[in-house]
């Protein structure tokens, strides 16, 4: 029974890794979603137009007449929905130009994957391209049919046309939720949370580096410079395990290295013909699939544009400061310099307060003379702190030190000073 319940789990952590594989990919190929799209209309006008060909009598008895078309109508139906649908395809994409703009400009660059690469907008782009696609299509297959004979062509374009109707008013309504700076907040910080949750369940957290065998490891270096984006962590200690060998690696998520970078350390008595690097993702920016100082970071950055003197949003500022609470506080379970998976994969990570301190170091500099945002910050490591561990509760009791020196003594007066220091005294 327990061999099926360890076979299980095994296998969702593979499923978990092999979503992470796919997300990655999918991010740095927006058109993959709407390729498939264009490929599913591309095989329903051919299987309608063998319809109409083939089975021509049998579609006349089924369907009602007022769904049949003459050849001549069906043409011109195509044609306008196929002229209609590239003009919304335009309207779409100038709209989502426009809001990559409003996220660039108000928000964060680092924020504007997370709406190109957001379901929504990629299922619209798909339908409305597979409703291209079907239309042109059927225009093209459609001469094979006589003149003669009514078809169900143009029946369907309008039902696809319908569909694109609806999809099109879904995606104004999500264009206008997603560009509400307090939605946005919220959906990111969902996903940080669900990010850590999914860390959380894989491997063992220590401060203090394992044992490795007392000979010279082999350095094994990037080969490329960019971004730390994956570790594929099961595939790493399937061949630790496989050929007998310990795997180190020396750099954390998130870390930019140039091609001569070492990132692995192999201890290993014989060689094999695998490399380990292929399954260490390393792109030309920071992905949100294992980097959770990158997922915070994202309302770490729509805090600082709201504290800019050209924003001057506080209340803005506040609200992201308490969701960065909320993902600090899940953040803090992964606490340890170290993952260790049974001994023989050893993947190095950002400690708590290093992370604790570059979401919160900026802000505080920002914020260093406006105590509403100082008070923020307090309630947010008090929160993180908030039944914590103690080792948790005193990384976070002297990052509060911190932000107390921050203060400006000169423009703050002894009324604010004594709020943030009854605040720090709570932590």
């Amino acid at each position: 029974m327990f061999w099926k319940i360890a076979k299980t789990e095994k296998e969702r952590r593979g499923d978990g890794m092999l979503k992470e594989r796919t997300r990655l990919k999918l991010s740095r190929h927006i058109w993959i979603v709407p390729g498939i799209y264009s490929i599913g209309a591309l095989i329903l006008a051919s299987l309608v137009i063998w319809i109409d060909v083939s089975y021509y009598e049998t579609v006349k008895k089924v369907v009602p007449d007022r769904l049949l078309t003459s050849t001549s109508l069906t043409k011109a139906i195509l044609g306008s929905i196929a002229g209609s649908l590239l003009t919304m395809t335009s309207i779409t994409f100038s709209t989502l130009m426009v809001v990559l703009t409003t996220y660039s400009g108000q928000f964060s660059p680092r924020i504007l994957q997370n709406f190109i690469h957001d379901k929504v907008t990629l299922r619209v782009l798909g339908v409305f391209m597979g409703g291209f696609v079907y239309s042109m299509f059927s225009l093209l297959f459609i001469r094979e049919v006589n003149n003669d004979d009514p078809v169900i062509s143009a029946a369907v374009g309008v039902f696809i046309a319908f569909i694109c109707l609806i999809f099109f008013a879904h995606f104004l309504q999500h264009v206008a939720n997603s560009i509400q700076v307090t939605k946005l907040i919220d959906r990111l910080a969902d996903d940080a949370v669900e990010m850590i949750e999914k860390i959380e369940k894989s491997g063992k957290r220590v401060d203090v580096r394992p044992e490795v065998p007392d000979v010279e490891p082999e350095l094994l270096i990037s080969g490329e410079k960019g971004y730390i984006q994956l570790y594929e962590a099961e595939k790493l200690l399937s061949i630790a395990k496989e050929h007998d060998c310990i795997i180190e690696i020396t750099e954390p998520i998130g870390t930019f290295v140039m091609k001569k970078t070492p990132i692995v350390r192999l201890y290993r008595s014989a060689s094999f013909h695998k490399d380990v690097r292929d399954y260490i993702k390393v792109g030309d920016e920071r992905a949100a699939v294992q980097d959770v100082e990158f997922a915070v970071q994202k309302l770490s950055e729509i805090t600082l544009r709201a504290l800019a003197p050209g924003a001057n949003d506080p209340n803005t500022a506040i609200d992201s400061i308490r969701h960065i609470g909320m993902a600090l506080g899940e953040a803090s379970r992964l606490d340890g310099k170290y993952v260790v998976y049974d001994q023989r994969l050893i993947v190095p990570q950002r400690p708590f307060e290093e992370i604790l301190y570059e979401t919160f170091y900026e802000i505080c500099y920002s914020g260093r003379d406006r105590v509403s945002v100082l008070l923020a910050v307090f309630d947010a490591l008090e929160m993180i702190a908030r039944d914590n561990t103690p080792a948790i509760g005193e990384k976070v009791r002297h990052f509060g030190d911190y932000v107390r020196a921050k203060v400006e003594e000169d423009i703050l007066n002894e009324t604010d000073r004594r709020k943030i220091t009854e605040r720090f005294d709570q932590l």
